[in-house]
């Protein structure tokens, strides 16, 4: 379990990733399983907004921390992930 006190900053930097997704998108032709990932990390951002609005803390479960790892690794894989310098 990951405990996000403050879950409006990672809804943050998955509206972040999310609008990579969108311009990666707008370049590349996208796997369709890429755009389910998208999608479902559209609503985990949506329910960590709900959370900060109700002024709630989040534990999320070691599933859904993968999973967003898994989504940001997918998207660097298809360019979609801010360069290093």
């Amino acid at each position: 379990m990951l405990d996000v006190p403050d879950p409006s900053l990672l809804a943050a930097e998955l509206e972040l990733d999310l609008e990579r997704y969108r311009r990666a998108a707008a370049l590349v032709r996208m796997p369709p399983a890429m755009r389910e990932l998208a999608d479902a990390l559209g609503r985990i951002a949506a329910m960590l907004r709900q959370a900060e609005a109700c002024g709630q803390a989040v534990d999320l479960s070691d599933d859904i921390v993968r999973f967003i790892r898994q989504c940001r690794g997918a998207l660097a894989t298809v360019g979609g992930a801010p360069a290093e310098a």
